[in-house]
């Protein structure tokens, strides 16, 4: 298997390395973590190409294929890249371009800021000798050297994640607009902790405004949705008719996500942000009543294998992991996120066995 790398968001410690394992299971494909640095995995994958994963992906910045790894060094850099067979990741009539991205300020004496032009040069010979051309303004193909804490890692870039179409999607963009609802980038996050993927379906029982299921149906993966309020669910359908991919949406339902009108073992993947925030309503029910009944319902509808990713408030993390497992689910994850002073986000990850 070929060896890759992911430029991971510095948004969160543990949630972008997670959701690349979601993104590379939901892609069937077969892989291994082999290094695990600041913002930067190493990873190998029988695909053929990881251009995947920043198109799915909400906190992952890029990927690509290694081709060396070193100390951030640049002699040892140099010496890594030309010890590789370059001419096998090139094609003759390419043009290269190198850029260098320092990660949280690492190697700051080891590596200057004009490293991309430093090594471009040291490599120009090598790079020739495959009939290929360096050229920093016009390129084909990018060589991106990382540098990250104790190693510097080269790779050929194979794909970046869209930000002005994660940006086009931002709460305050679309048509319908109403508090508390989340970042893109999250509910991307949400969909891939998910596993979700065509066939489907993907199903998020508290859509709000429709951010989750919009998500979806970008990545042409077909989608139930639902919400209590008519005014929401309204707003919901006003949002993803609003965007390419609304075919993929299967259904938006005004319901009670405690009983969901939908068949024993029918869903594919459940990704959803629960009621529990200061602008948003449980309708007078208590929070954890909410998450009992939701989870006992989303553990009736995933089939087997299936997962579900959800969140709850850092209060009622016990009680929501405690009513995941009574619910026949098992907890693989939980991830804390700071919201702001008086609220932490749990994200939590689990899947029905049976």
């Amino acid at each position: 298997m070929k060896l890759y790398y992911a430029l991971l968001s510095g948004l969160h410690a543990s949630l972008p390395l997670a959701e690349l394992r979601g993104i590379l299971e939901a892609e069937g494909y077969r892989y291994r973590i082999v290094e695990v640095f600041d913002q930067l995995a190493v990873f190998t994958c029988n695909c053929s190409s990881v251009e995947r994963v920043p198109w799915r992906a909400g906190l992952i910045h890029e990927a690509g294929l290694v081709l060396a790894a070193s100390e951030p060094k640049v002699d040892d850099i140099v010496d890594s890249l030309l010890a590789t067979d370059l001419c096998s990741s090139l094609e003759p009539g390419d043009r290269v371009r190198v850029e260098f991205t320092r990660v949280r300020g690492y190697a700051k004496k080891a590596l200057p800021d004009n490293t991309a032009r430093l090594i471009a040069e040291k490599i120009t010979a090598a790079v020739r000798s495959c009939g290929v051309a360096m050229d920093p303004r016009n390129p084909t193909k990018t060589l991106h050297i990382i540098a990250t804490q104790g190693a510097a890692v080269a790779g050929l870039r194979q794909a970046v994640q869209d930000r002005k179409l994660l940006d086009s999607h931002r709460p305050q963009k679309r048509p319908f607009f109403h508090p508390g609802s989340l970042d893109p980038r999250l509910a991307r996050l949400f969909l891939n902790l998910s596993r979700a993927a065509p066939p489907g379906p993907y199903l998020d029982p508290f859509c709000g405004t429709g951010g989750f299921p919009l998500e979806a149906q970008t990545l042409g993966i077909p989608a139930i949705c639902g919400e209590l309020a008519d005014k929401l669910a309204n707003g919901a359908k006003t949002n993803l008719q609003a965007y390419p991919g609304s075919q993929y949406i299967i259904t938006i339902a005004q319901w009670d996500a405690t009983q969901l009108p939908l068949r024993d073992n029918s869903i594919q993947s459940i990704g959803t942000d629960p009621p529990y925030g200061r602008s948003v309503s449980t309708r007078g029910k208590k929070l954890e009543t909410l998450l009992e009944q939701f989870l006992h319902e989303a553990a009736r509808v995933l089939k087997p294998g299936a997962y579900l990713a959800y969140a709850a408030p850092h209060w009622a993390e016990q009680k929501a992991l405690q009513y995941t497992e009574q619910a026949g689910l098992k907890p693989l994850e939980h991830h804390y996120m700071r919201v702001h002073g008086s609220l932490t986000r749990i994200i939590i990850l689990a899947r029905k066995e049976h």
